[in-house]
């Protein structure tokens, strides 16, 4: 191989990549999908631009170690700890159930060994985090009740695959049941060393990393990785193993911003290199001889992954909507699953034919994401539909709609902005009725004696039971932008007098929600951006109808509904232009025999009379800015005067005595 042979196979393979990928784009493919399939193409059964397989593997082993360790600094504990119910018996349930109905599957269609058995169900089992977050982010759903519910479990499965990754080895070369605990024994050994290690002298080596050269942060990130990846190879465990860890410690210190700037590029290009490689593995004509038996194992897996994921989820106390959406976007095999597939295929436990099956299986459940994370959440709906036609009742308590009575508000969702409305109508004496569809949420709100139930607003006879057709209105407050609409087609449906008024993120998602029969829709991109134009130019000094006149302008030429009522800014007194800012201002006392108790502001004309005005007016620790006409003075009122100090001089006289 000539010096530089590598170097030149990587740039083709590279820039086969970069083709499939702007193409997978274009069709809204996975990333992941298009580097296999690079692979494949500049394969040995293919183009053959790849010869060196070796070096790239090397490369690839190194890419996998940087992808669990990003994994490991992206892993929230307190998150996991906040659902750790749903999460862990639910994602658990998931991995297990869905592995059995795979292995009993393969035992009934060829036998094996039991270690051949575990891994074919293990590999059916894993789903893809990095496919399954970029689809929820990208449809803004990561939030959302079965997004939230998704992202746990790959969570659980990244734990899974660290403990699977450092035992693979012995399943697959047969190791007994002692020799087995014995190896599990030194693992966690092993893991409680490294941990204490990472905890004592990563961190350290980065805050003196920091302190004396900002330069070789970066260089200390990539040796922190890879280093503890390298280490534990040393100690007989695999480098993805060592590297999670490392992400894993470092996830909870100051650092973990950082960290996770610096080796997300590099992470990016070897990891590429890892699916790369698995596309080298596939034979193109073995593929092409077995497609039918291909398509069909692609179908199998998907239903299998979706049933054992969905009975898992309601197991745990999922609803069933949320349970459903949330098996459906789990429904492909994921990117850990190639590299256990990898091992088995060196060990011999699975053969050739085999892992060609599997593996173009699994790229087909790959590239089927996006349209499965899409439909999620109407088929979510769709089997609730069918299956719960009665609505939910409330967790415990006495019924909140009875309570309400007639006249009330139905608030959908009790985040941050639920929270808002719930407080302001409790303020106002307004009766509210909050619907949530997070249980853990739903019996906090009722131990505090918030007037909360847990439903599914998205079926019309939960809102009917909520006392939709005598509501004075409903708000829509929700994280999930496909289920607030269908609550607002299933409110329509009831009454078509009810006013909906819903929050999106996205104008587009407003328009939808229009279209579907909000009576109104905010959308938090195109509010958010008009409070930031009325904000600069009344920084700038633009007067405050000219502003009113620019947001409203602003409003209808991003075709948003009309009428809705602008309001410039506020400016703030320290930041009034400076001839105003500068103006004196001076506070005056009124005591119980002054003339002007009593009296109200129109009576005594101070600006008039003395050319002062009453800018605020401080009672009993409340202000009272721009106070009206009709405002009397009562004794020990304190007026803040503004003015010449002549005319401040006169105002106190005509407040002390009234002539002038």
């Amino acid at each position: 191989m000539e010096a530089h042979g590598l170097l030149q196979e990587l740039v083709l393979v590279y820039a086969v990549a970069v083709v499939l990928l702007l193409v997978a784009g274009r069709l809204r493919v996975p990333g992941i999908v298009a580097l296999i399939t690079a692979g494949i193409v500049a394969g040995p059964s293919a183009l053959g631009l790849i010869t060196s397989k070796e070096d790239v593997d090397v490369l690839a082993e190194i890419g996998v170690a940087l992808l669990l360790f990003m994994a490991g600094l992206d892993f929230s504990v307190g998150q996991l700890r906040r659902v750790w119910r749903l999460i862990v018996v639910g994602g658990s349930g998931q991995v297990i159930l869905t592995g059995l109905i795979a292995a009993g599957l393969a035992l009934a269609l060829g036998g094996g060994s039991a270690t051949r058995l575990f891994i074919i169900g293990l590999f059916v089992a894993l789903s893809s985090t990095a496919i399954v977050i970029q689809v929820l982010s990208r449809r803004n759903e990561v939030h959302a009740p079965h997004g939230r519910l998704a992202v746990g479990v790959l969570l659980l499965q990244d734990v899974v695959v660290i403990g699977v990754l450092a035992l693979a080895p012995l399943l697959i070369a047969g190791s007994d049941g002692a020799g087995l605990a014995l190896a599990v024994g030194r693992l966690l050994l092993v893991l409680a060393g490294l941990a204490l290690f990472s905890r004592l002298v990563l961190a350290r080596l980065l805050r003196f990393v920091t302190v004396s050269s900002r330069e070789a942060f970066p260089m200390a990130v990539l040796l922190v990785s890879i280093g503890t990846a390298w280490l534990a190879s040393l100690l007989g465990l695999s480098m993805a193993v060592g590297a999670f860890l490392a992400g894993l410690v470092l996830a909870e210190s100051e650092f973990s911003h950082q960290v996770h700037a610096e080796v997300r590029p590099l992470r990016d290009l070897l990891a590429s290199l890892f699916f790369i490689s698995v596309g080298l593995l596939v034979n193109v004509s073995q593929l092409v001889s077995s497609l039918p038996l291909v398509l069909g194992l692609a179908t199998i897996i998907v239903l299998v992954k979706m049933g054992g994921a969905g009975a898992a989820m309601l197991f745990a106390g999922s609803p069933v909507r949320v349970a459903a959406a949330s098996a459906l976007a789990l429904a492909q095999v994921g990117e850990f699953s190639f590299v256990l597939g990898r091992t088995a295929v060196e060990g011999g436990v699975l053969s050739s034919s085999e892992w060609q099956t599997l593996l173009g299986a699994s790229v087909l459940t790959m590239a089927a994401t996006p349209l499965l994370v899409g439909a999620a959440p109407r088929f979510g709906a769709a089997v609730a539909a069918r299956l719960s036609r009665q609505p939910a009742r409330a967790v415990s308590g006495e019924d909140p709609v009875r309570r309400a009575g007639e006249g009330h508000v139905i608030i959908l969702g009790y985040g941050v902005g639920g929270r808002i409305l719930a407080r302001a109508l409790r303020e106002l004496r307004v009766p509210y009725l909050v619907m949530e569809l997070n249980g853990a949420t739903v019996q906090e709100g009722i131990a505090a004696g918030e007037a909360i139930r847990y439903g599914d607003a998205t079926v019309p006879e939960t809102l009917l039971a909520a006392g939709l057709p005598h509501a004075a209105a409903l708000v829509a407050v929700l994280s999930d932008p496909d289920a607030t609409e269908r609550a607002v087609r299933a409110a329509r449906g009831i009454s078509t007098e009810v006013p909906i008024i819903v929050r999106t993120r996205f104008r587009l998602e407003a328009q939808r929600m229009a279209q579907a029969g909000a009576t109104l829709a905010v959308a938090e991109e195109l509010e958010a951006s008009l409070e930031v134009l009325g904000q600069l130019l009344a920084r700038l000094n633009v007067p405050g109808n000219a502003i009113q006149v620019l947001v409203d302008g602003s409003r209808r030429a991003a075709g948003a509904a009309e009428g809705r009522p602008a309001r410039a800014p506020r400016v703030p007194l320290g930041e009034l232009p400076t001839g105003l800012a500068d103006a004196p201002v001076e506070t005056h006392r009124l005591d119980a025999d002054a003339w002007a108790v009593g009296r109200t502001l129109r009576e005594i004309d101070l600006r008039a009379r003395t050319g002062a005005t009453v800018l605020a007016i401080a009672r009993g620790g409340v202000s009272t800015p721009l106070p009206a006409a009709d405002f009397t003075l009562e004794a020990a009122d304190v007026l803040f005067l503004q003015g010449e100090d002549a005319d401040v001089a006169l105002a106190r006289h005509r407040l002390v005595h009234g002539d002038l």
